[in-house]
């Protein structure tokens, strides 16, 4: 064989070795990627009045400016809240650590592909009463994370379901 035969064929095996090689790297990582997918059962899903029904507990929030800077940021339960949505309503109970109370409100809700909805029509802040907000909004499992504007001020705010316990 010539010399130049030699070496298209070597390329060729090189090549195709190459290629083989990437071909396994990339189905060993897919694979790996899967694995971890799988591992995490929960799947974000839009929310949905079924999906919202019971008791959540606020576990984080934050809240930025119309510039993106935070202006308030709620975390390691520095403040406590809770919210029960039953049927098409809701309600919501905000308190410190100590028990202070700080604001309460109740209305009407809906939560379907375009959001999550509240009607307030009765709160103990006078500047919440009539309002109506709309979040984005996902459930993954127990956990509840909404997002949108409110009253100018762009809120984040991460709830987890209360499961029954013994009283």
């Amino acid at each position: 064989m010539s010399r130049s035969k030699i070496s298209r064929t070597a390329l060729m095996r090189r090549a195709g070795a190459a290629a083989l090689t990437a071909l396994l790297l990339s189905s060993a990582t897919a694979s790996a990627v899967a694995q971890q997918d799988g591992a995490n059962t929960t799947v974000d899903k839009p929310c949905s009045n079924a999906m919202l029904q019971g008791t959540w507990e606020l576990h984080y929030a934050i809240y930025r400016d119309g510039t993106g800077k935070v202006v308030g940021e709620i975390k390691d339960q520095q403040t406590k809240s809770r919210k029960l949505i039953a049927g098409s309503h809701f309600s919501f109970i905000t308190w410190a650590p100590d028990g202070t109370f700080n604001v309460a409100a109740s209305g009407s809700f809906k939560a379907d592909a375009s959001g999550y909805h509240e009607q307030v029509d009765a709160t103990s802040l006078p500047r919440l009463q009539g309002k109506t907000y709309h979040f984005q909004c996902v459930v993954s499992g127990d956990k509840w994370r909404h997002q949108g504007l409110e009253d100018g001020i762009q809120i984040e705010e991460h709830w987890l379901r209360v499961n029954g316990g013994a009283l």
